[in-house]
């Protein structure tokens, strides 16, 4: 052991010299060191709880090593961090991936789709840990003799998404969590090919999955996300929406936004018990319940807004951001919108007044 302590102090001192010369090579997972094998980055046998892997599958032998990465480096994207979930050659990724990688180095797209954008960094070594599979969502996969095209909580107790990673699940089963590394809500409406949608879409998906992007024009930032299809996560494990239900001594016919915990993060949720504010307890809503940011149905065009109009039992005398995602200002088409629910996007010329809602 102490020989190979002096040796990582000694090489570490020299680690700028050796990466300027020359870039490392892989971690090999899982690698054998005193006897034991480790499927990710260790901190074992240091001085200083610095994390390293090994470069070949048994140290005790070779002794080649290196210092793992914490953060993504090198590639074309001046070491960007992984954008969770990416297309790639049509597939949907959650995962790093060393497909057609230069000597197996696992990889990620820096924007969602390296497809669109041919943007990439290396993984961090800390994402890569060999006791879970890594590859693409396969769509559609069978589990428990159905079909999915999507992500799905069926099987999970935490109510937490994943997919299969094989297109039968119950032959072969790998899979992955469907984790987003950025859990923002859908935007509606959104930008695609230069074309406006207010809901979730398959255009543009090769695998069939549902999608929406998350922000409000994909064709410039390429931000998007998998389309729930069913309630997820939340402190109920994805139990579904309870319709209608009191939150904060108002009626919800519909998922909100409205938030006052911090781990939502403006992702519309709903009560899974009639009364929220005495139970506690809340799902995410499946994306395909949500349409610009309401389950409502448009105007046309033409319609006039209504003023005064009421919503949520608030009195509004102009048009409103209230209950969106996009800060897009709407107007009701009659003076009771939580009773008709017909509303249109507000022009120029509606907005003749500010929000002012009334007692």
């Amino acid at each position: 052991m102490v020989p190979f302590i002096a040796f990582l102090m000694y090489t570490w001192a020299l680690l700028p010299i050796l990466v300027a010369c020359k870039e490392p090579p892989p971690c090999v997972f899982p690698f054998l060191f005193n006897g034991r094998y480790y499927s990710s980055c260790t901190q074992d046998g240091t001085p200083d709880q610095q994390l390293w892997c090994a470069t070949s599958e048994n140290y005790d032998k070779d002794h080649k090593w290196k210092p793992c990465a914490i953060s993504e480096y090198g590639g074309n994207a001046d070491a960007k961090p992984c954008v969770f979930p990416f297309i790639y050659m049509g597939h949907t990724y959650y995962t790093c991936t060393n497909k057609f990688a230069h000597k197996g180095r696992y990889w990620c797209a820096t924007t969602g789709s390296y497809d669109k954008d041919k943007k990439w960094s290396y993984c961090a070594d800390t994402r890569l840990d060999a006791s879970y599979p890594t590859g693409a969502c396969s769509f559609p996969f069978i589990f428990e003799g159905k079909a999915y095209s999507a992500c799905t909580t069926d099987g999970r107790p935490d109510g937490k998404l994943w997919c299969s990673l094989s297109s039968n699940y119950d032959a072969n089963p790998m899979w992955t969590y469907c984790e987003p590394s950025d859990p923002a809500p859908c935007i509606f409406p959104f930008i695609f090919r230069n074309k406006s949608y207010s809901s979730c879409i398959k255009e543009g998906s090769s695998d069939g999955q549902l999608w929406c992007a998350t922000s409000p024009n994909y064709d410039r930032d390429s931000r998007w996300k998998a389309c729930s299809l069913q309630e997820h996560g939340g402190n109920s494990n994805g139990q579904p929406c309870f319709f209608p239900f009191t939150y904060k001594n108002q009626t919800f016919n519909d998922c909100t936004n409205e938030d006052e915990e911090n781990v939502r993060n403006g992702r519309f949720w709903c009560s899974t018990t009639e009364n929220y504010d005495v139970d506690h307890k809340w799902s995410f809503c499946a994306d395909t319940n949500l349409r610009s940011g309401e389950v409502i149905l448009a105007g046309q065009d033409g319609d006039q807004c209504v003023f005064p109009f009421t919503y949520k039992g608030k009195t509004y005398t102009g048009c409103t951001s209230a209950g969106t995602i996009n800060w897009k200002y709407w107007c009701s088409l009659t003076k009771n919108y939580d009773a008709d629910r017909k509303w249109k996007n507000c022009e120029p010329s509606d907005l003749k007044k500010q929000d002012e809602p009334q007692p």
